[in-house]
């Protein structure tokens, strides 16, 4: 099978011949260990584009990547100690509900260009010749952690226990904002659009499930709908504990899920999934990839497969997320672990 009708049969649970494989580097670990890591992403090749990765030059990386203290085009400041590690929310623009009379999101405009939507067009049409399944992001390419950006995650909860009408005004902004923006990205025919939310803990949902389904459930299905409507698929990423709203993302439509797989007990998650959704892996980055021994990453990727992908049907991609903390051996250790395990026999 070629890569983008391998991963699409991995979607459908239609048989493919192995999991798909996606490469998941965090740009601190590209500048970290350059081109020892892109020579086992090459003897590992993924299924989502190149496995080659340009190395980032620190200057290049954007506000909330860059060492120091950062402003980006929303008005967020970011602080960050690491070049490539995401950074933490230093101050935010709309700290009082007359600050949002005065806010403005930054344009599309400029980033619909002619220039750049034909290199990102022509970027689109070149991976799918080469055989590749294309997944985009849109800009902002999350909403829940937007809304933290912009408004304070503290200041954000209080609005969500007190429910003020500003509130309703900042959501429905960034919804048609959002909508405007994966319109955008649906003209270059991407197979599926990526967004990003955290909405977990270590063990529970950062807000109540009832009042997550009442204010953003609406809200996500609008921006799934126009995915769909585009025949493109739903990839939705989301750290922490989510299991009470799983259900919900999988009536939303979401095709393809990458949860946490260090907040769950992996049985019980993979019963909450099956015959329902793709997921995309996350092999455990608090122990396993960092600290494991070599035994402990073939074993975890094992159950990982045996768990997720349907007796051979498919349903899952076989990724994990690299960061500075992971020793290249374990980073080789998991691909060895996926290639062997992830080869599915003939049904």
């Amino acid at each position: 099978m070629r890569s983008r009708e391998r991963v699409i049969a991995a979607i459908n649970l239609n048989h493919p011949d192995r999991a798909p494989i996606m490469h998941s580097p965090l740009p601190c670990a590209l500048i970290k260990y350059g081109e020892e890591l892109n020579r086992i992403f090459m003897r590992y090749p993924q299924d989502f584009g190149p496995s080659r990765f340009n190395i980032p030059d620190p200057k290049d990386l954007p506000p909330d990547y860059r060492k120091g203290i950062h402003r980006d085009s929303w008005g967020t400041i970011w602080i960050s100690a690491i070049d490539g590690l995401h950074g933490q929310v230093y101050d935010y623009p709309i700290k009082e509900w007359d600050d949002l009379d005065r806010y403005n999101f930054p344009s599309l405009e400029e980033k619909s260009k002619n220039s750049h939507r034909e290199e990102l067009k022509r970027r689109v049409i070149n991976l799918k010749r080469r055989g590749y399944f294309v997944i985009l992001s849109f800009n902002p390419g999350c909403y829940f952690e937007k809304m933290q950006w912009l408004r304070g995650f503290r200041n954000l909860m209080i609005d969500f226990l007190k429910r003020p009408r500003r509130l309703y005004e900042l959501a429905n902004r960034l919804l048609e904002y959002c909508l405007e923006s994966i319109g955008l990205i649906l003209d270059f025919k991407p197979d599926a659009v990526t967004f990003a939310d955290d909405w977990g803990t270590q063990d529970r949902l950062m807000v109540r499930p009832d009042f997550w389904r009442e204010f953003f459930k609406p809200r996500y299905r609008e921006m799934f709908k126009i995915v769909h409507d585009h025949g493109a698929y739903v990839y939705f990423h989301s750290d922490g504990y989510i299991m009470d709203i799983i259900p919900d993302l999988i009536d939303l439509g979401v095709d393809i899920l990458n949860p946490q797989f260090s907040c769950f007990n992996l049985e019980e998650l993979a019963e909450a999934v099956r015959d329902r959704i793709c997921i995309s892996s996350d092999i455990d980055r608090q122990y396993i990839l960092p600290m494991g021994k070599p035994e402990e990453i073939y074993a975890y990727v094992r159950r990982v497969i045996e768990l997720f992908s349907h007796e051979g049907r498919g349903g899952l991609f076989c990724r994990g997320e690299v960061n500075i903390d992971v020793p290249l051996e374990n980073v080789e250790r998991m691909y060895r672990a996926f290639k062997k395990y992830g080869r599915y026999r003939k049904q």
